[in-house]
């Protein structure tokens, strides 16, 4: 058995998540059916993050095992031919036999898009969040800096999360991205469920003028969660992943 490892894009609209799901379309169902009737056999994928019904990727890592070798510019080609409208392989590469997209890598970027006019747009509807009442975006910049650091981020976990909350943020900031489209970057080793639609929505609510900065920074210290309403799943994507150097690399560059 040759592993592969595989960059992926897609648009969530249209599916029930990454993680296969009996009888509803997902990600990860649409990979392995593809890889199964390019390669003849079952083929099972492991992907770096299981996103959301609605959320989108740019950069998702997966990986994957077939008989033989493939040569991956023509397997790319065939297996997008299989794929259903809204999933792309944009690169493949062999691995070393012990590559775990999930467990090996280092870095997860998620950008979660906000539409901050008083009209909508039909052609971003599915990608962006409509924020129809200007908010303070200063604070909202003051807000994010208070995000990184390793913490315990109970108030920002739905509530169906077990386990240990403590989580390393190594960067959350604000950017404009096109006109009246500003976007939240937040970049962490891992994240809990929903932790950056949930911080989403607690930055929107100080922008907003509904949550202070000291109630955000109590928040921080930790407490029962979720501590704002997660933002809607269409306006994330999955960035990008990052590996240890020499452990995932596409292109000459790293996994994205």
């Amino acid at each position: 058995m040759t592993r592969y490892a595989a960059r992926v894009e897609y648009q969530g609209t249209d599916f029930h998540g990454f993680q296969k799901q009996p009888g509803l379309p997902t990600i990860q169902g649409a990979l392995e059916s593809a890889l199964a009737t390019f390669a003849g056999n079952a083929v099972g994928v492991e992907g770096a993050g299981r996103t959301d019904a609605g959320v989108h990727a740019v950069g998702q890592s997966v990986a994957f095992e077939v008989p033989g070798g493939l040569d991956t510019g023509k397997a790319t080609r065939g297996i997008n031919a299989l794929l259903p409208p809204g999933i792309a392989v944009t690169a493949m590469r062999p691995v070393r036999e012990e590559f775990d997209p999930r467990r090996d890598a280092v870095c997860r970027e998620y950008r979660y898009f906000i539409l901050n006019r008083e009209l909508p747009s039909p052609l971003l509807e599915d990608f962006t969040y409509h924020l129809a009442r200007k908010v303070d975006r200063p604070m909202m910049e003051r807000a994010c800096a208070l995000v990184p650091g390793e913490r315990d981020f109970s108030a920002f976990k739905a509530k169906s999360e077990d386990g240990s909350c403590v989580r390393n943020v190594f960067g959350c900031e604000l950017v404009d991205s096109t006109r009246d489209v500003v976007c939240l970057i937040i970049r962490a080793g891992s994240f809990l469920y929903r932790m950056v639609r949930i911080i989403g929505g607690a930055i929107v609510e100080v922008g907003r003028g509904r949550m202070s900065m000291e109630e955000l920074s109590t928040h921080l210290e930790g407490g029962d969660g979720p501590c704002a309403v997660p933002l809607p799943a269409k306006g994330l994507f999955l960035w990008k992943v990052e590996y240890p150097a020499g452990c995932l690399e596409f292109d000459g560059g790293n996994a994205n």
